[in-house]
């Protein structure tokens, strides 16, 4: 038993009539079969369905995630007579039961990735099924055939040399005919050199944290770094990655991040003439070395990190099913860190087997005496350890960043001391905020003295204290 797949997207009017573009995609034979139809919801020649390649497709942006309906042997018998009727009542049946897009996508991008995973096999199609008591019956085996029009090719003609990136040194990467795409080089970067020049270290047993980096990236450790919001974690890499001229990316977790984006995907060649790979943007760090952070960690999605297991152990190596099952060893100089902040809402603990796959792991605490250098003013100081005092005592559920007292100095010095004490405190929860302006208030005047701000005699509180979303 397969499966077939309906891509849905809104398509104006018809007939006066909303109207909404429908693909139905699935194996037949040895290819894959795309049928498409605008439909209004009403009968008629108009809106049957006819057979299209994916060029035919429309780039309108999808509502709802795919759906996924098993197939029988009748279905593909009506197949055989040119009638997808029995497949598409079903596809219907299952888009009423379809979930909101959770990664923004195009129809015909959707088309392709699914084109893409039907002929590797890909088993994860599954999840797309809406009626989970068929999810058990259902095998996808992977089509193997030459490259034509609208059929994908097989790995051996998609490989195309990527170059080698040195370390310690920035090179301009062609994106012509090679794997990479401009959105992925966009996203990978030597970081700003200001970020070294600016960074404050931490020091763990006598030993920087850019010392730890060195080693572990010399000795293929992954490094784990945990600490509050705002404490540092992310600077911390980004700044390194600055320091070393490494190429830098960083995965924003969260449940709506799209593996396409971190791994790659199918996308029709320029030319029309088939289909090529393209890497995404976590796959060309491995091919070609830089430094790769795995932002909040405990975010991550699980469709995401089972591809990332056997990357951070001793295999160092992804597996692209929906390139053909390619395996790519990590290049020597790929540095994996991850970060997380201590345990807040919407986060999850990491399993045993996810955690000991990071051989050095760091606590990155508020550090008084960096604090005491980026944020340089001592009464603004005094005021966050009474906060964080609260914070302790569940008093608060807002901790205080070292990244918000920065931003506090800074929006004194731009718009006033009034001004940055009410930005400060619509950081917190609004039940907290009135426990919070007090304890700000106290502390106000000092702050302003220390950086030589002037005070208000007669501030306007009418304009200070509207809160803010």
């Amino acid at each position: 038993m397969s499966l077939a797949l309906l891509v849905t997207s809104p398509a104006g009017l018809l007939e006066g009539i909303p109207a909404e573009a429908q693909t139905l995609i699935f194996p037949y034979k040895d290819s894959v079969e795309l049928y498409h139809r605008t439909s209004n919801g009403s009968k008629g020649r108009g809106q049957t369905w006819n057979k299209v390649t994916e060029y035919d497709l429309p780039h309108t942006e999808l509502l709802v995630e795919p759906v996924a309906v098993a197939l029988n042997d009748r279905d593909l018998q009506m197949v055989e007579l040119g009638l997808v009727t029995n497949i598409a009542v079903k596809a219907l049946y299952a888009r009423e039961s379809a979930t909101p897009i959770t990664a923004p996508s195009t129809h015909s991008e959707a088309v392709i990735n699914i084109i893409g995973s039907l002929f590797a096999g890909d088993q994860s199609l599954t999840a797309y099924i809406t009626d989970k008591r068929r999810t058990n019956g259902v095998i996808i085996n992977p089509i193997a055939r030459s490259t034509e029009q609208g059929v994908l090719p097989t790995i051996a003609d998609s490989v195309v040399t990527a170059p080698t990136i040195p370390t310690y040194e920035k090179v301009e990467v062609a994106t012509n005919d090679n794997r990479v795409s401009e959105l992925a080089l966009s996203m990978i970067t030597i970081p700003d050199p200001k970020w070294a020049r600016e960074y404050v270290h931490r020091s763990f047993g006598g030993k920087t944290d850019w010392d730890i980096f060195d080693r572990a990236l010399t000795d293929g450790d992954n490094v784990l770094i945990e600490g509050g919001a705002g404490s540092g974690k992310t600077i911390a890499v980004q700044s390194y990655a600055s320091a070393r001229g490494y190429r830098y990316f960083n995965v924003s977790n969260n449940n709506g991040i799209d593996p396409s984006q971190l791994f790659g995907r199918w996308i029709p060649r320029a030319d029309g003439q088939g289909y090529r790979w393209q890497d995404g943007a976590v796959t060309e760090l491995v091919r070609n070395g830089g430094v790769l952070l795995l932002n909040e960690v405990n975010f991550l999605p699980t469709r995401v990190s089972t591809v990332l297991f056997s990357l951070l152990d001793y295999r160092r190596e992804i597996q692209l099913l929906e390139n053909g099952g390619e395996v790519i060893k990590a290049h020597k100089d790929l540095l994996i860190v991850a970060d997380m902040n201590y345990g807040y809402r919407g986060t999850q603990e990491l399993n045993q087997a996810f955690n000991d796959r990071f051989g050095i792991k760091l606590e990155f605490p508020y550090d008084k005496a960096i604090e005491k250098k980026v944020v340089g003013n001592a009464s603004l100081l005094v005021l966050a350890d009474k906060l964080r005092d609260q914070f302790e005592k569940d008093e608060i559920t807002t901790p205080i960043s070292t990244r918000s007292l920065v931003q506090y100095v800074k929006n004194a010095k731009r718009f006033g001391i009034d001004f940055a004490s009410t930005s400060f405190v619509n950081g917190f929860n609004k039940e907290e905020r009135s426990a919070v302006r007090l304890s700000v208030d106290t502390f106000k005047d000092n702050i302003a003295s220390e950086l030589n701000i002037s005070i208000p005699t007669h501030p306007d509180t009418d304009r200070y204290h509207v809160e803010t979303i």
